[in-house]
Parts: structure tokens; C-alpha cells; sequence
């Protein structure tokens, strides 16, 4: 990592992992082109959970321990600061750049294996936590949805390998 002043603590990065709404997973296809999609992911300790469609290049792809990545970003946004602090720099290039032109962010990348979950009950599981996640006022009838649903849809774990975080926050 480059800046290693930004770097954020494996605990701070799976926090942001927890805390994204989605995230972008790449990995490299069988031609040796980039493939990359946005996904809806939870995490339950090293693996993160995903669901997609039973055909198309994520079925075919994410599958026997393909080496993947994935991008999360918790927080993004570009700085407000005060008029009287804007008014204050300026004149200064440098603090202009730091303060007020810049992004502040919270950002996660973790390398991962993914493998097709097979088992219904593990499928069943990663369900009810990406409901748990995603819709948490509807739990009631998420079992009866979720094996509805088994045969219309591949769950996918990805197993985190490694993961590093940084972040810039300006204003407290």
C-alpha cells in the first residue's frame, strides 16, 4: 500500500466489508480478459456470501477456488468545509488540493477463492444472512422464499484470503 498512513487494522477493514451496500468482484476469465460485476455481498467470519443467476459468466466463473477480488467502499464523499475554512486556504494550492478538492472514503479490497455453495442448507444460510443484511424487516417468510428459490439461483462463497483497508476522513 501505497499511502501507508491511511491504512486501516484487518478488524477496521471487514467492518467496511460489513458496511458496504454492494461491491465490485473481479477476476480473471478463461481468455485472460477482466471480468468484473457489481455484487450484493454479507460476510459471516472469512467468507462472503453472494447470489446470482444459475447461467452467465458469473456461474461459469465463480467456481473451483477461482482466484478473485473484491472491491468494497463503505463511505465516499466530497468534502464540505466551512466558508470561513475555504476563505481561510485559498490561496493555498496545497491545502485546497488536501481539504477541499479530494475525496474523503473508506475503502476495503479483499483476495478471495470463490467456489459454488452446494449444499441447501449452506445455501439456505447465506440467504437468510444477505436477508438479514438487505432486508431485515421481512425475515418472516424468508426460509419459505429462500427454497423457493434454490433452484433458480447459485450461491457463491468467496473464502478471503487477504484483505487490507484504508481510509481518509478529513472532518470528524
Amino acid at each position: 500500500m501505497r499511502r501507508r498512513d491511511r491504512q486501516l487494522s484487518e478488524d477496521e477493514a471487514l467492518k467496511i466489508i460489513d458496511e458496504s451496500e454492494y461491491a465490485t468482484l473481479s477476476c480473471i476469465d478463461d481468455s485472460g480478459e477482466i471480468f468484473s460485476v457489481p455484487i450484493s455481498p454479507v460476510r459471516d467470519a472469512d467468507i462472503i456470501y453472494i447470489h446470482g443467476a444459475p447461467a452467465g459468466t458469473k456461474a461459469k466463473l465463480f467456481q473451483n477456488g477461482r482466484a478473485v477480488t473484491a472491491v468494497f467502499v463503505s463511505y465516499n464523499r466530497v468534502p464540505t468545509p466551512s466558508d470561513e475554512e475555504y476563505r481561510s486556504i485559498a490561496n493555498d494550492a496545497a491545502a485546497l488540493g488536501s481539504r477541499v478538492y479530494t475525496t474523503e472514503y473508506r475503502s476495503a479490497i479483499a483476495v478471495c477463492e470463490a467456489n459454488e455453495v452446494l449444499d441447501d442448507e449452506r445455501k439456505i444460510y447465506a440467504l437468510r444472512i444477505l436477508c438479514e443484511k438487505y432486508t431485515p424487516n421481512y425475515m418472516s417468510r424468508v426460509e419459505f422464499a429462500s427454497r423457493a428459490s434454490l433452484k433458480r439461483m447459485k450461491i457463491y462463497e468467496l473464502k478471503i484470503k487477504s484483505v487490507t483497508a484504508k481510509a481518509k476522513i478529513l472532518y470528524n
